[in-house]
């Protein structure tokens, strides 16, 4: 999907889900809300007017989020800061958009200590029971169950001065049954991958967001066959090619931006900071509550020998 400029794709065996829109109707309610750009002084939204979904071909499937900002909304002096939230849970992490850096793909969330991957993989929704007045559907701030969504927002860096990120655990979303949910059938679960003897280290500063977003993302995924259902000419797109390999084995190269951190992994392909944000979210505004700093944590692998996992600082 492209909505000024900005993008989000999902993509499987490196290749983007086909995507199919439709008219938001006002009367029904879209969890996640609208997706949408933000004027930067104004801080007026431009809500998009039409919904976009992604056609899911298969069960099982490892999947990516690509995601990217347009060069003119963005310079060296003033990134763009970005967070990813998978069916409306993210993982304290950030990525750093800037004019060397415009785009980022994700495969994964990390664990807090940063010793399991999670990838992401499409899988069945796993219900939690009808929703009833004593267990209402939950609300979420940002995101929503079935949605990958991006919310993008102006930042500067700042010096470091941080408190560690708080506890938390990486789980599948499990979804109350609603009429506003019976839709989604498909959600995402969790290929875990633990990483022996992770390493942590932390930068001399950070990116502090300001202000609302300047743009906010959201892209449902939806089995083919629900969307076929609605009307839409869904083509499977059944000639994809397997990821590259060396050794027998998945391996992608990150590459360095802005002088920061290099990530050479074979099981990943996405350089990591991760920060806490405070709890007490505000409204679908996307605006967070600003609290006291905290920490960023930044893991790397290396290579295959004894010093697998190690950490590569390069402060900017």
């Amino acid at each position: 999907m492209l909505l000024d400029g900005f993008s989000l794709e999902i993509l499987v065996n490196n290749q983007p889900l086909p995507e199919v829109t439709e008219k938001v109707d006002i009367q029904k309610k879209l969890i996640t809300g609208p997706s949408y750009t933000c004027n930067e002084i104004s801080e007026i939204q431009q809500k998009s007017s039409v919904t976009h979904f992604a056609a899911v071909h298969e069960f099982g499937e490892r999947y990516s989020i690509r995601f990217s900002a347009p060069s003119w909304r963005c310079t060296h002096g003033s990134p763009i800061k970005v967070f990813l939230y998978v069916d409306g849970e993210y993982d304290y992490s950030y990525t750093d958009i800037n004019p060397t850096k415009l785009s980022d793909t994700r495969t994964c969330f990390w664990s807090k200590n940063r010793d399991k991957i999670y990838f992401f993989k499409f899988d069945p929704t796993i219900w939690k029971g009808e929703a009833g007045d004593s267990d209402p559907t939950k609300t979420y701030s940002f995101g929503g169950p079935g949605a990958v969504s991006v919310y993008f927002y102006r930042a500067k860096r700042i010096p470091w001065n941080v408190n560690p990120p708080p506890d938390y655990d990486v789980e599948p979303a499990a979804i109350p049954e609603s009429k506003d949910t019976r839709s989604i059938k498909i959600a995402t679960q969790y290929d875990v991958q633990s990483v022996p003897n992770p390493s942590i280290t932390r930068f001399d500063t950070y990116l502090q967001e300001q202000g609302a977003p300047l743009a906010v993302l959201h892209l449902h995924y939806r089995p083919a066959a629900f969307l076929g259902a609605r009307g839409h000419n869904i083509i499977n797109p059944r000639s994809w090619n397997p990821p590259s390999l060396q050794n027998g084995r998945n391996y992608i190269s990150t590459h360095s931006y802005n002088d920061n951190q290099v990530l050479d992994v074979k099981i990943k392909e996405e350089p990591i900071i991760i920060k806490e944000e405070p709890e007490d979210r505000g409204p679908t505004t996307g605006k967070r509550r600003n609290r006291g700093p905290v920490e960023i944590i930044v893991l790397s692998s290396d290579s295959d020998d004894d010093d697998s996992h190690k950490v590569k600082k390069l402060c900017p």
